[in-house]
């Protein structure tokens, strides 16, 4: 692996570690009662936190796949981003958990 797949994945598992704990951190500024809507409505990057961990593991698999590195650190960077708009007020996500609960 070159130099650049290395930073590329490092730079994705420190997106990915950053968004985890900042999205925990944000969980526990909320009353225990809004928890499991706030961790409801922290789904999608929950799973952009996932797709980063996979789509790293699979070009640490395949040789030749710096793309997929780049895919990786881009998702994480996202996944980050939205974990730190999240943080910024944690309420926010909780009560559009809560508009689409009741409303479905």
């Amino acid at each position: 692996m070159t130099d650049v797949e290395w930073l590329l994945l490092a730079g994705a598992g420190f997106c990915a570690l950053y968004a985890f704990f900042t999205l925990r951190s944000g969980a526990a500024r909320l009353h225990y009662r809004d928890r499991p809507l706030y961790w409801r409505g922290a789904a999608l990057p929950l799973l952009l936190l996932v797709l980063t961990a996979g789509v790293a593991m699979y070009s640490l698999l395949n040789e030749g796949a710096t793309s997929l590195f780049v895919l990786a650190a881009s998702v994480g960077a996202l996944s980050a981003a939205l974990a730190w708009f999240i943080e910024q007020e944690p309420s926010r996500l909780v009560r559009w958990a809560y508009r689409t609960e009741r409303s479905s």
